[in-house]
């Protein structure tokens, strides 16, 4: 018996680069496909994401996008100066009457007109509410940039854990099959010498299949993880993560109260920030869309030169200059006036219950990450005892099958709860450090320095 729970650990407590070694066994046609790069720490792995992430680019560009909203706002306000030129060959037929007679005559001409014209507002109500309305927008922008830059470090450690956790599923997925298929041949040999049952190994047979079953999903999980991270990163291949080094944990000791973490993401949450400006958008937008009704005065200066301009002046050259004052006045637009402003006020309406939703959400989901992190290091004591309970467990069915009490099935099933206590207390880890993470993304203060504290933790061999 000694020599098979052997084997069964060995199998169980195999390494990731073991397991893939095994992909070469015609048995093992779906082994998920194996690394082929050099074990990645959590700190690379953000530096990377920060590189080749699409989602993060993407908020880089709209950022860019965004921020030119104020200068083309502004352009609205500043001096503009434009130039025209025209020539033009002209074919006229003129005709006159003089007492009662009609003289008629063609002529064909070359005419030409240049003209250089400088203006500034004086006064333009949308063009200074457009310009507002910029200013927020480029804010808005901003802040929604910082909130997917702290995003992409929880996305990186959710990949990251999943990936971790995919492989410790995998490795105990793989065990199974091992120890049953070691189970099987020996149950086999005690059939074949009259000392087992044909129950024994239809039982045995059962067990085969489900972990066959198991061995697929992880496998497909481990697969989907490493992908995921892979694509987050924009490597064509990587290697496993540096696996957890439970030492340090837990990172801090009781959390700070619920309320202090509320204050700080009404004040910082980037989110919120955003959606604060974008009412000032939508308020600037009611201002534009009324000032459309108002008048508007500018101060010009112009200076056109032209040559036989009209048919009355043939032949005839002029250069004038020209400084001026325009006044324009709407009076009547078919009611689109008022309409564009109903318009700006439900838009307005609508970003302010925009606001109160992601309020609400965002408060809800610190709670949750709050009591994960306040929990987490209860959870992982918990996980710990059963872990080792479950271990005690195992040596005393070892035992109890020289007095006849149990069989090898009973040791195979002790060590398969041993080693799922010891998965769902590295699941409970990663959950606790995604939850420490996520509090202060959702708080909005989430920095470097906490990036680097969690990358800290990963530097422990895999067993």
């Amino acid at each position: 018996m000694k020599p098979i729970l052997c084997s069964l650990v060995l199998a169980l407590s195999l390494s990731p680069t073991a397991l893939e070694a095994q992909d070469n066994d015609p048995q093992s046609d779906h082994v998920a496909a194996a690394s082929t790069g050099a074990p990645i720490d959590f700190r690379r792995a953000y530096a990377l994401a920060l590189e080749a992430d699409p989602t993060w680019l993407a908020a880089q560009a709209r950022q860019r996008a965004d921020a030119q909203e104020r200068a083309i706002a502004r352009a609205g306000l500043r001096p503009s100066l434009s130039y025209s030129y025209d020539r033009s060959r002209n074919w006229s037929n003129i005709r006159e009457t003089y007492a009662g007679q009609s003289v008629g005559q063609d002529i064909t001409y070359n005419s030409f007109a240049s003209s250089f014209m400088l203006s500034q507002s004086l006064f333009n109500a949308a063009a200074g509410a457009r310009y507002k309305a910029g200013v927020a927008r480029g804010e808005a922008a901003r802040f929604t940039e910082e909130r997917a830059r702290q995003a992409l470090a929880v996305r990186v450690l959710q990949a990251y854990t999943d990936l971790l956790y995919a492989l410790d599923d995998l490795t105990l997925a793989q065990g199974q099959v091992t120890a049953l298929d070691e189970d099987a041949r020996r149950v086999e040999r005690f059939v074949v010498l009259g000392e087992g049952t044909r129950t024994d190994r239809t039982e045995v047979e059962a067990q085969q299949h489900l972990a066959a079953a198991k061995l697929l999903e992880a496998q497909d999980r481990l697969r989907t993880a490493r992908n995921g991270l892979r694509i987050l990163l924009g490597l064509v291949s990587a290697g496993d993560p540096a696996p957890l080094n439970e030492r340090c944990l837990p990172l801090v000791g009781q959390p700070e109260p619920l309320a202090l973490w509320k204050e700080r993401m009404l004040a910082h949450n980037p989110e919120l920030a955003a959606e604060r400006s974008m009412i000032q958008v939508a308020e600037r937008q009611v201002q534009e869309a009324r000032a459309a009704g108002l008048p508007t005065v500018a101060a010009y200066a112009r200076h056109r030169t032209s040559e036989s301009d009209t048919e009355n002046v043939i032949g005839q050259h002029y250069r004038t200059a020209s400084v001026g004052i325009q006044v324009r006045v709407p009076l009547y637009s078919g009611g689109g006036v008022s309409a564009a402003a109903t318009q700006a006020r439900n838009a307005l309406e609508e970003a302010r219950y925009k606001l109160d939703a992601a309020t609400f959400e965002l408060v809800d989901d610190l709670e949750k990450q709050f009591n994960l992190v306040e929990m987490s290091p209860m959870r992982m004591d918990a996980y710990a005892r059963a872990s080792s309970a479950a271990a005690e467990r195992v040596h005393a069915t070892e035992r109890s099958i020289a007095g006849g009490e149990r069989t090898n099935l009973d040791v195979l099933d002790a060590e398969r709860q041993r080693l799922e206590a010891r998965r769902d207390l590295a699941r409970a880890r990663y959950d606790y450090l995604l939850g420490w993470l996520s509090l202060r993304w959702q708080a909005g203060t989430l920095e470097d320095a906490d990036i680097d504290r969690v990358a800290a933790c990963f530097t422990g061999p895999r067993p």
